[in-house]
């Protein structure tokens, strides 16, 4: 049986913007690719919890599914209860390029 791949193994490569959002019964989220949305809800924390508890698990999440660290800056939206997050790459290589002396 031929085991079903993780959505950053399937060619979405690195999620562009975040949205986070609080409903009556939970934090939901929606996390944008090139040419590819994934979304879902937050099994913690509660909807009652703080924006920043929120924030911190989303980024867990966005992190899960792009299958490498990221960088988020969270805005608050227009809208009561929404945020969105600037999703950015954690540098993989930090050596110097020798040709650049």
């Amino acid at each position: 049986m031929k085991r079903r791949r993780k959505h950053w193994r399937d060619g979405f490569g690195t999620p562009k913007s975040f949205v986070l959002y609080r409903t009556s019964d939970a934090w939901r989220y929606a996390m944008y690719f090139s040419g590819a949305i994934v979304n879902g809800y937050l099994a913690q924390p509660s909807s009652g919890n703080e924006p920043g508890k929120a924030q911190t698990a989303a980024h867990g999440k966005a992190e899960e599914l792009a299958g490498r660290p990221l960088t988020i800056s969270w805005e608050a939206s227009g809208e009561p209860g929404w945020w969105t997050g600037t999703i950015t790459t954690e540098p993989t290589d930090l050596t110097l390029n020798s040709a650049a002396g």
